[in-house]
């Protein structure tokens, strides 16, 4: 062979095995994005739905996601039958290789005790209602090649994954070809901002969680959910940041921990940042009666106006109704002179000290930063503090599954009962004693509105190098730390089946 064919077919070699390494590049990508606010027998939305259709059709049409199409429903949609008509229309020409990406802002309804797959989305234009069931959803996407990713915001969306249920573990989107995002556990509600302006004003937003999300993956926040920064955004980062910054609801996703990229985007893209708000972190989110205080940190790169919204929990609900909210006081008679809430650009330290008057309680505090621009207020962040005073967490109890075939997409739920926050350790130990794998350290539990009260954990049956690990006898070892001391459970052991 000539050198110059020899260096026209390493060119040709490598530029092909480029693109099989992209993986995406070669794939065509589609969305549908459905919004439904006006209904006929449950509470009017308007316009939060069709806002969240909006957000996030401006993130995905960002980055590198090749979107060949794009379609959106802002305004409501009739029933299943046009439902099923928008996902073909979206999604027919879809092939081996291609991504499909369906959101649904909706009313969700569900009630414990009942299999996940009949978890009901309503569909409305305000004129005609009906539901779909989560299994006939799946139904119309099991018709679709390549894969599907599905983002559902609605209340108790976690049961079409059996998750945040204390009921068996079993959903009917398992494999590789479904990667879901659910606003909410099962026995969740998903909420949507509603407040008032200075004037008195009543607004109505979109919701927590998809303004969260959509933020994350966009580029106005230069990619805020992109954890190590590789210009990838993968499904176990998408659920890393959401239980960070998401504190209305529990996100739940399936698979656990997983490495699908479902936004790629480009280097330079972040340093585009518009958002004025951005690095926020938080610190411990558990507090006991000797520290009462939350701090925080975060970066303002344009000036706005902060405030922070305190939500508590009456009946294992947020309380909306009664949420304070402050306005920032740490730049007060500075550039802004006495107008409250007003920051200049910068890195922020703030620490909020909770009340007297919470000594005694025990439960969940909802701390949500609020920023303003121009006539706009918008839920940037928010965290679920667990507040855990002068009782203990009650009788422990830690529920398990009997059996599971990670092989074939399933996943072991746990379910440890407790009274009030706690902080956790789990682990997965195998029959000898061995830790196969870390499933959290030092992890705050979150408000689920379980009945009775708990936190429920997942494993996907892979170890801590990310392989499946041998089939045989595994239990799950916890460690529970609450206000008055430490107690360390094991659940009965249960199979894994290869």
């Amino acid at each position: 062979m000539r050198s110059q064919d020899r260096f026209l077919y390493v060119a040709v070699l490598s530029f092909l095995f480029a693109l099989l390494l992209s993986g995406m590049s070669l794939a065509e990508n589609r969305a549908l994005l459905v919004g439904c606010d006006r209904f006929l027998s449950l509470s009017d939305t308007t316009p939060s739905s069709e806002r969240n259709v909006e957000e996030m059709a401006d993130a995905l049409s960002g980055g590198a996601m090749n979107l060949e199409t794009l379609i959106t429903r802002r305004y409501g949609i009739s029933g299943a039958d046009e439902l099923r008509g928008l996902i073909l229309e979206a999604f027919e020409a879809a092939q081996p290789g291609d991504v499909s990406y369906f959101y649904i802002s909706t009313h969700g309804l569900w009630e414990p005790g009942e299999p996940g797959e009949s978890m009901t989305l309503l569909l409305s234009d305000g004129r005609t209602e009906y539901g779909i069931t989560a299994r006939q959803l799946k139904y119309v996407f099991d018709s679709i090649q390549g894969t599907k990713v599905l983002i559902v915001d609605a209340c108790h969306a976690g049961a079409m994954i059996g998750k945040g249920i204390r009921d068996s573990l079993g959903h009917i989107f398992e494999g590789d070809e479904y990667k879901v995002i659910c606003s909410s556990g099962g026995a969740e509600e998903s909420w949507f901002w509603r407040g008032s302006t200075a004037d008195g004003e009543e607004i109505t937003g979109g919701g927590y969680f998809s303004g969260i999300l959509s933020a994350g993956i966009s580029v106005r926040t230069g990619y805020a959910a992109d954890r190590n920064r590789d210009g990838i955004i993968t499904l176990s980062e998408i659920s890393s940041y959401l239980l960070q910054m998401h504190g209305a609801s529990t996100v739940h996703t399936y698979p656990e921990e997983d490495d699908f990229p479902i936004l790629v985007y480009t280097a330079e893209g972040v340093k585009r940042q518009t958002d004025p708000l951005g690095n926020i972190s938080f610190s411990d989110s558990t507090l006991e009666e000797d520290g009462l205080k939350i701090p925080f940190a975060f970066t303002v790169f344009s000036p706005c106006r902060v405030a922070y919204q305190l939500v508590y929990q009456a009946g294992n609900r947020w309380d909306f109704a009664h949420a304070r909210l402050l306005y920032d006081t740490g730049e007060l008679f500075g550039t802004y002179g006495d107008a409250e809430g007003w920051l200049s650009p910068g890195y922020k330290e703030r620490t909020l000290t909770l009340t007297e008057d919470i000594m005694g309680y025990s439960g969940y505090l909802l701390l949500q930063m609020v920023v303003t621009e121009g006539s706009e207020m918008r839920i940037v962040a928010s965290r679920a503090i667990g507040i855990s005073t002068r009782r203990g967490a009650g009788t422990f109890a830690l529920a398990a599954g009997e059996v599971f075939a990670p092989d074939a997409g399933e996943e072991m739920g746990f379910t440890l009962s407790h009274t009030g926050p706690v902080v956790l350790w789990a682990s997965i130990l195998d029959s000898s004693g061995n830790t196969v794998k870390r499933i959290v350290s030092g992890v705050s539990s979150r408000p689920e509105q379980l009945y009775p009260e708990g936190t429920s954990l997942y494993w996907d049956g892979k170890d801590t190098d990310g392989e499946l690990a041998e089939a045989g006898e595994y239990h799950l070892h916890l460690r529970v730390r609450f206000n008055g001391g430490t107690e360390e459970i094991d659940s009965e052991p249960f199979l894994l089946e290869r």
